[in-house]
């Protein structure tokens, strides 16, 4: 007597079965569309961290819900209740679970779960034997994704460092030829007139240590529009010899991390007070 054949697959009917090429070729199909979610998180990020966490958190949640059935219907396949699924939290456990999943042959005919799943087709062995290539995709998605919200951050940094470097000859000429720091920035440096300084910087002003030793230039970044890690933050050239040499670093009342800053802005003496 033949065995009972399913005549399709019912992808939201949890109580039905399928077969190890099925497995693995909705968990590539489930790793696709979840790239799509996190890369418009990863963006996200780089404007509002509260966003990005959001969509990122909603994606996970919808993912492992998803897994999660394909494991049950899986464990289905193989004759056993989707409860065996829990070994999965179980370290050590979990890997043999995991191979069990994997390799082990469904039940041939009828189970208690249902007939046995349909023949595979093209698509389904194709995209069982392509999951093996999602995996280094996988990792370098989860490594490229924040290296470009850094980079980001970085190249919004730029031009906080640029407007503020931009003033430095100004203020040095000002400086040599009046032999005193300028009191408006403005004046002498049309940039600092500029509301918003920049796309992505706010301001752009000036600072004097309280001896008169040394002359600051801060630009600070806006607090919308750009990253919310750099938000509101600021950096600062500044010159404590008469305009001679120029450092530059974090700098201002809300100094950046200097990881978000160029190489070239990382001083190790910090701006005068």
């Amino acid at each position: 007597m033949e065995e009972p054949v399913a005549t399709d697959i019912r992808f939201f009917d949890l109580n039905s079965r399928i077969g190890r090429l099925r497995y693995l070729a909705y968990g590539l199909g489930l790793g696709l569309l979840f790239i799509i979610p996190v890369f418009v998180g990863g963006m996200l990020m780089a404007v509002s961290t509260v966003l990005g966490m959001a969509v990122l958190v909603l994606a996970y949640v919808a993912m492992l819900i998803f897994s999660l059935a394909l494991g049950v219907r899986r464990l289905h396949d193989l004759d056993k209740s989707g409860w065996w699924l829990l070994l999965m939290i179980v370290p050590l456990v979990n890997l043999g679970m995991a191979i069990y999943l994997l390799f082990f042959v469904g039940t041939i005919g009828e189970n208690r779960f249902g007939p046995q799943p349909p023949p595979n087709s093209g698509w389904v062995i194709a995209g069982a034997v392509a999951y093996i290539a999602v995996i280094p995709l996988g990792i370098i998605a989860a490594i490229s994704i924040p290296a470009f919200a850094d980079y980001t951050m970085r190249a919004q940094m730029s031009e906080g460092v640029q407007l503020a470097g931009g003033g430095e000859a100004a203020v040095t000429e000002y400086a040599q030829a009046k032999q005193t720091w300028p009191t408006d920035l403005a004046e002498i440096y049309p940039v600092a007139k500029q509301d918003p300084a920049g796309r992505y910087v706010a301001s752009v002003t000036s600072s004097v240590s309280g001896d008169g030793s040394a002359y600051g230039i801060v630009a600070t970044m806006k607090t919308e529009g750009v990253s919310s890690m750099i938000a509101g933050t600021s950096v600062e050239t500044w010159t404590n010899d008469g305009g001679q040499t120029w450092h530059c670093g974090p700098g201002g009342s809300n100094p950046v991390d200097d990881r978000y800053l160029p190489a070239s802005c990382h001083a190790n003496d910090p701006p005068p007070p």
